[in-house]
């Protein structure tokens, strides 16, 4: 499931075995607390972390066989894992077949998602990745409203794009500038573009923008502004031959752009513009660029 949809189905259930995965670490973390909101009342008692990479499999598997004290449940939360094989995974493989009832066991995996796929198997898996411009609107909406400020729809998307839809560096932010403007203010575009600093992949993004609109004089002061931030020269090209690959790709397939995402490990709305960029160059121009 969706981590958007994680609060709906705790409503009515409280599986065994939870796998978090995916790219943005602060869905992650939120995933987590709201499984041991729903799962424990306790949480000093009853809440065990393994954050450790050389913890041994026996004293997660004893954790997650040990009762509960005074409470319904206790959850067993493991990130980090030092893994690098997936044999090392057997034992909690093997738990998996057969959970203790009165324990959540939650695995969160950032990296080597696959070395965990036995395990996912026989787990309710959320996804963490990156949100959608929507779903990122209405969590920053939200939460600027518990501060008692709003946002102009241009600032909105600015502070996305800017923040390449992380939502731990986007909340990071909100937080930043709701101190900034202070209870009942409004947030405008001037505004976010003098305290939030842009991504680097937002700027390649505009660099690429500049060069298929043939605009050279922007494309370079960009690049000229990325070296002033001292950003090292063989990142930029990485990231520049990415941009163009993406372009490339996503205008050789009719696949959507859900699909192209995930083969690319990036994200729908990154394919979406993409194809919009590539337009300007056509397929061949950009195979002979790469």
């Amino acid at each position: 499931m969706k981590f958007q949809e994680l609060k709906k189905n705790l409503a009515s259930t409280l599986p065994n075995l939870f796998f978090i995965k995916g790219e943005d670490a602060f869905l992650r973390d939120k995933a987590v607390e709201m499984i041991k909101n729903k799962a424990v009342t306790l949480k000093e008692l009853n809440v065990i972390c393994f954050d450790d990479e050389s913890t041994d499999m026996v004293s997660i598997i004893n954790s997650c066989r040990s009762l509960p004290m005074m409470d319904e449940h206790k959850v067993v939360v493991l990130k980090n894992l030092a893994i690098k094989k997936a044999e090392e995974l057997a034992p909690l493989v093997q738990y998996a077949s057969s959970p203790v009832e009165t324990t959540i066991l939650v695995i969160v995996a950032s990296e080597n998602v696959s070395l965990y796929k036995k395990f996912e198997e026989k787990a309710v898996v959320v996804d963490c990745s990156y949100l959608d411009s929507i779903m990122l609107s209405k969590l920053i909406v939200t939460e600027l409203a518990r501060h008692s400020v709003q946002i102009n729809q241009d600032a909105l998307s600015a502070l996305i794009e800017y923040c390449n839809y992380d939502y731990t560096r986007i909340n990071n932010e909100v937080i930043k500038l709701s101190n900034f403007v202070g209870e009942g203010q409004v947030i405008s575009l001037d505004i976010v573009k003098q305290n939030v600093t842009k991504d680097v992949e937002y700027d390649i993004f505009e660099f690429t923008n500049a060069v298929s609109k043939r605009d050279g004089k922007n494309a370079i002061q960009i690049v000229k502004n990325l070296l002033m931030k001292k950003e090292p020269p063989i990142k930029l090209l990485v990231l520049i031959h990415n941009s163009f690959r993406r372009m490339f790709f996503s205008l050789s397939t009719t696949a959507d752009n859900e699909t192209i995402a995930k083969e690319l490990g990036t994200k729908p709305y990154a394919i979406k513009i993409a194809r919009e960029q590539g337009a300007n160059f056509g397929v061949a121009k950009l195979k002979k660029f790469m």
